[in-house]
């Protein structure tokens, strides 16, 4: 008698059916820890904003103390815009102040 593994024809398909979806999956692109700062980074100068609702101004003033390329929306007007940068990150938080009006603020970062 024959030592070894002996596979049917079905079993033979079945692998290389399995090995081609394998090879076929597409790979994850690489995120940098550089993208999740700046995305850190947005999202906690949006929790302030929504805690304490700043105006124009001092909104611009303190995006400017964290992000040097970025855009900032107020109620999707733009407030401010420096773009030189390609890759971006963007958030966005929807704010009911104290007279049920609806305000949405959205920053984008521009980073390389």
């Amino acid at each position: 008698m024959k030592r070894g593994i002996v596979f049917s024809f079905e079993a033979l398909i079945a692998l290389l059916f399995f090995a081609t979806i394998l090879i076929s999956l597409p790979s994850i692109p690489d995120t940098s820890l550089k993208e999740l700062l700046i995305l850190e980074q947005e999202n906690d100068l949006l929790k302030v904003w929504s805690i304490d609702f700043p105006n124009e101004f001092e909104m611009k003033n303190d995006a400017s103390l964290m992000f040097e390329n970025y855009e900032l929306f107020l109620d999707n007007k733009k407030i401010y815009g420096n773009i030189s940068k390609k890759n971006s990150i963007a958030s966005e938080v929807i704010i009911v102040d104290d007279n049920l009006v609806e305000r949405i603020i959205r920053i984008v970062v521009y980073f390389d």
